[in-house]
């Protein structure tokens, strides 16, 4: 049975994992991108244990190929931040899904969204496009223009953005541009998502910034109000 070299227990335990079976959870590259933000000093050879590990490989027993090949795929790796507590995305999304709320009942598309930064909202949003006769004005751009200005600054490096339902290429673009670290989203959007419905903005290793994205966390909770929205829609009598 493989088990986790003494030296790594407390690295791992840094980054909130304390066995084999919690590091399973987890994609091994990701886990060495956070104990290296954490320990800058640590080599190679951390993860190269990490994928032995993670392949129920004995330690030290993968070859020179493989290691290469382990390079490479790092090297790809798009950025990543330790994940958040579950508590946290919930409370977030909540006042994001407040958001949403407010949309629904103004006859708006039902989509809400927070920028937080240090813990903190600094913007909030939701969809006005009828009301400001603005198509730009989605729940994401307006929650990042109130950031914006609440920090004096067009970027918001180390912003996390959450919003009910996955973000168009429009607002998509917005994000890039703005450098959030983060985007968590609710549910999907079949029709116009872009960053895994229709489209992978944020997967594109060209742009000049890379935002990570986490979502969908609950398609049938996040997307039920959307569907609703909608379907009332159909309902309404052509004029």
């Amino acid at each position: 049975m493989v088990e986790i070299p003494n030296y790594l227990i407390s690295k791992l335990a840094s980054v909130g994992i304390k066995t084999i079976e919690e590091l399973h959870n987890y994609d091994y590259l990701k886990v060495y991108k956070w104990i290296k933000d954490l320990h800058p000093s640590i080599g190679k050879n951390v993860l190269f244990d990490l994928y032995s590990i993670s392949n129920s490989l004995a330690i030290n027993s993968i070859s020179e190929s493989i290691k290469s090949a382990i390079l490479v795929e790092f090297d790809q790796l798009l950025p990543t931040y330790m994940p958040l507590e579950k508590q946290l995305i919930r409370n977030n999304l909540g006042k994001a899904q407040e958001q949403a709320d407010i949309a629904f009942l103004s006859g708006e598309i039902p989509i809400g969204a927070v920028v937080i930064y240090k813990n903190n909202i600094i913007g909030v949003g939701s969809n006005q496009t009828i009301s400001k006769c603005d198509i730009i004005a989605h729940a994401e751009i307006i929650a990042i223009q109130g950031a914006q200005k609440h920090l004096k600054s067009h970027r918001l490096t180390d912003c996390d953005l959450y919003v009910t339902v996955e973000p168009c290429i429009m607002c998509a673009g917005a994000i890039i541009h703005s450098r959030i670290k983060r985007v968590i989203f609710g549910a999907t959007e079949p029709k116009t998502g872009a960053v895994i419905s229709q489209y992978a903005i944020f997967a594109n290793k060209q742009v000049n910034h890379h935002t990570e994205t986490v979502g969908p966390l609950n398609n049938e909770y996040y997307g039920q109000q959307l569907t609703k929205f909608f379907n009332n829609k159909r309902r309404e009598p052509i004029i």
